[in-house]
């Protein structure tokens, strides 16, 4: 059986190893903040795909109401016509015409009936896509732009950063109130659109590290077992 100092270093290799895999992916935070890199988003085709301003979040909610925090802005349209994370948790902003948080959900009738398209977000956080009708008088078609609402951004007090849940997804801080606002409200900077966050990894630093880890698990390996190979020198002495 490994010794406790022997664990407690596996662990360090096992976590230090879990920041490296998650560099690259969209949105990821790592566990130890030396490894803390500053990426610039990369272009994407996705007219969904935004990323969010620094030291800001999404805001989304689970299947269960509970409400998390993430800067994995990779979005999709669900089955339900709801805007999601491609976890599947509800982004929540503003709808057209209302105040409170709520999940951003394209109107039943035009999801229904194919009349969407063009589905996307804008730089200020509107979620709009392209409408189109038909006259039944006229048979003339038309089209228009259509807002679902704007997705909300969150920002935590200096000094409070949101409970890192895993490499992507966030609590808040039990007594701390994140400020919620808009993208480009004035007191939130425009999302980057058509854009892929890169998580925030320094993977240059998180290889130093990850070997700084395996190193010092090594030595202690080398260390348990020539203190078993004294021990037992030991012990055939004293038979």
């Amino acid at each position: 059986m490994l010794p406790a100092a022997s664990l407690d270093a596996l662990k360090r290799v096992a976590d230090r190893a879990n920041d490296v895999l998650a560099a690259y992916t969209p949105g990821a935070m790592p566990q130890f903040g030396d490894v803390n890199g500053s990426v610039p988003p990369l272009p994407s085709d996705d007219p969904l795909s935004v990323a969010a301003p620094p030291g800001t979040w999404f805001v989304t909610a689970d299947e269960r109401g509970a409400r998390t925090y993430t800067r994995a802005g990779a979005f999709r349209v669900g089955a339900d016509g709801t805007l999601q994370t491609v976890d599947g948790a509800r982004v929540l902003g503003t709808p057209q015409g209302g105040r409170a948080l709520a999940a951003l959900r394209l109107p039943e009738p035009d999801r229904t009936l194919g009349r969407g398209t063009d589905v996307h977000l804008e730089d200020d956080g509107v979620l709009a896509y392209t409408r189109t009708s038909i006259d039944p008088r006229t048979r003339e078609r038309s089209t228009e732009r259509a807002v679902v609402g704007r997705v909300a951004l969150a920002r935590f007090p200096a000094g409070s950063n949101p409970q890192r849940l895993d490499a992507t997804h966030f609590g808040a801080v039990a007594g701390i109130v994140p400020h919620v606002g808009s993208p480009a409200d004035g007191s939130f900077a425009a999302l980057a659109v058509h854009a892929r966050d890169l998580g925030n990894v320094d993977i240059d630093t998180g290889l130093q590290r990850l070997t700084e880890a395996y190193v010092a698990f090594s030595a202690l390996q080398a260390a348990h077992k020539a203190q078993g190979a004294g021990s037992k020198v030991v012990m055939d002495l004293l038979k």
